[in-house]
């Protein structure tokens, strides 16, 4: 798949996790595609930093693929530990919604940077930058 490509579908797949989440849709199948979806976007956003750190790409995106990869390793340890905390200590008072915050947090940060990302990557591609004329 061309890496473009790949960089739109990343921004599709952020917002599908962040539109699929186990209080809407179910607690058993969201939750099941919730974390396939989450792990799905650990997995291609760490392929997507991969394969801009091989390309002369500006330095820019290659630090936004990094951030954004970082991101999606913290959303994962987040998640479990939420998931992992609701379910054994439902009720405790601080931690839970202390998780969820950094989660939501976290998936909204991931969308904002795959798509700046892919935006701005396209632009590159289609040579769509151009130096600013001094003054």
């Amino acid at each position: 798949m061309q890496l473009w490509k790949r960089l739109y579908g990343t921004v599709w797949l952020a917002f599908f996790s962040c539109v699929i989440i186990p209080r809407w849709t179910g607690s058993k199948l969201g939750l099941s595609a919730h974390v396939v979806l989450g792990l799905a976007m650990l997995v291609i956003t760490l392929s997507n930093a991969r394969s801009l750190q091989a390309l002369p790409v500006p330095v820019r995106l290659k630090r936004i693929s990094r951030a954004t990869a970082g991101f999606a390793v913290f959303q994962i340890i987040c998640g479990l530990a939420f998931g992992a905390m609701m379910h054994l200590l439902p009720d405790l008072p601080v931690v839970a919604p202390a998780l969820r915050v950094a989660h939501v947090v976290c998936a909204l940060a991931i969308l904002a940077q795959a798509s700046s990302l892919a935006t701005a990557y396209d632009m590159w591609e289609e040579k769509e930058f151009h130096e600013a004329p001094r003054q």
